[in-house]
């Protein structure tokens, strides 16, 4: 899902797995982030080996990189975790949710109204908060498209390690807070769906076998024929089909969910390698203040929406979130709530927006 920029990529090492060194950072950084996980689910946070995995990675950078220690993490090991999530994701699909889909043309139809209002506030911000050029901007505010927003605004002439660092932090803000919020709203919708599964057994172990077949068939095929993050959503619809037609019926260990938290967060945590020790205050003050703005967008879409649709305001605010597919289809297969319709409305998103950008692309140094 992230590409670095090149000012980050020349600051971010390499994983090598035949380092020794490297693959005891990695374990190290594990640890610490199942340690951080752990107490983190023992004080019942939502999403805790996610929100461990983040928080203790960058803890962990702060302190190596002023001290010229480099913590490696390697990418296709979060692929393919990202991939298991989106293999669970579309283990919850059914014949009876399929029902549903047609009824989300309203909501899906708000998609566009969102994303075209919230790139606008994010360019206002950018704009005249961040004081950053119109290129810059515009790219930097797209709420959506972390890989296209990079390379489509460098193509152009913007700043890539500006556009870099505002959409990560868009997306870890996200990914951090939206949790929280949940978590104080309701105590129930903290409860972890993973966690209502039986013990580990004979059973669990060919669900197991399944899932893991049903990702990499997925993967496979999601690269084939070129889906867009094909690693998420080629595994997602495959799981969708295998499980919406009836042809297996599996459930997830516990264990499984949180383990996908913990790659991912420490993953997630990683990308900001290279970025301490640059000037980058003024982007976090920016990139925090447009997803706040976007995120309370979202919960103003999420109420309008629920008088015209069926769906509850938890399950529509996760839809027009401005996160990651991958992330945002994680909190809501954590939380119990629709991942699936989650899933549907963001990637609808991410299209839409990349979409607009793709349109303006080849004029945007003209007239922005």
């Amino acid at each position: 899902m992230f590409i670095l920029s090149n000012k980050m990529a020349q600051n971010t090492p390499n994983f090598d797995w035949k380092s020794r060194s490297d693959v005891s950072k990695l374990v190290f950084m594990l640890i610490i982030g199942a340690g951080t996980g752990s107490f983190a689910k023992w004080i019942t946070l939502p999403l805790p080996f996610l929100m461990g995995g983040v928080v203790s990675t960058i803890s962990l950078i702060s302190l190596a990189n002023p001290r010229s220690i480099s913590l490696p993490y390697p990418k296709p090991l979060r692929m393919w975790f990202v991939a298991l999530i989106g293999t669970l994701i579309g283990s919850t699909f059914s014949p009876g949710l399929a029902k549903t889909i047609p009824n989300l043309t309203a909501s899906l139809l708000a998609v566009i109204v969102y994303v075209g209002v919230a790139h606008c506030l994010g360019y206002a911000i950018f704009r005249t908060f961040g004081k950053y050029g119109r290129v810059t901007s515009f790219y930097a505010a797209m709420p959506g498209g972390f890989i296209e927003a990079v390379e489509l605004g460098t193509k152009d002439g913007g700043d890539p390690f500006v556009l870099t660092l505002s959409h990560l932090l868009r997306v870890l803000f996200v990914v951090v807070v939206v949790p929280l919020l949940f978590g104080i709203s309701s105590g129930d919708v903290v409860v972890i769906v993973g966690e209502q599964g039986s013990e580990i057994g004979l059973v669990r172990w060919k669900d197991l076998t399944v899932i893991l077949i049903i990702a990499l068939v997925g993967f496979i095929v999601g690269r084939i024929i070129k889906m867009p993050a094909a690693h998420l959503i080629g595994p997602m619809f495959m799981s969708a089909l295998c499980h919406g037609t009836g042809l297996v019926d599996t459930s997830a260990p516990s264990w499984l969910l949180y383990a996908a938290q913990l790659f991912v967060g420490v993953a997630l945590g990683s990308q900001l390698s290279g970025a301490f020790g640059s000037n980058y205050v003024k982007i976090v003050k920016t990139s925090l203040l447009a997803t706040t703005l976007m995120l309370c967008l979202s919960a103003a879409m999420a109420w309008s929406l629920v008088r015209v649709t069926n769906l509850h305001f938890s399950a529509l605010f996760l839809s027009f979130a401005p996160g990651g597919v991958s992330e945002m289809g994680l909190i809501a297969l954590s939380l119990g709530i629709s991942p699936v319709i989650v899933a549907v409305h963001h990637v609808f998103r991410i299209f839409v927006t990349v979409l607009i950008a793709a349109i303006t692309t080849k004029s945007a140094g003209r007239w922005l």
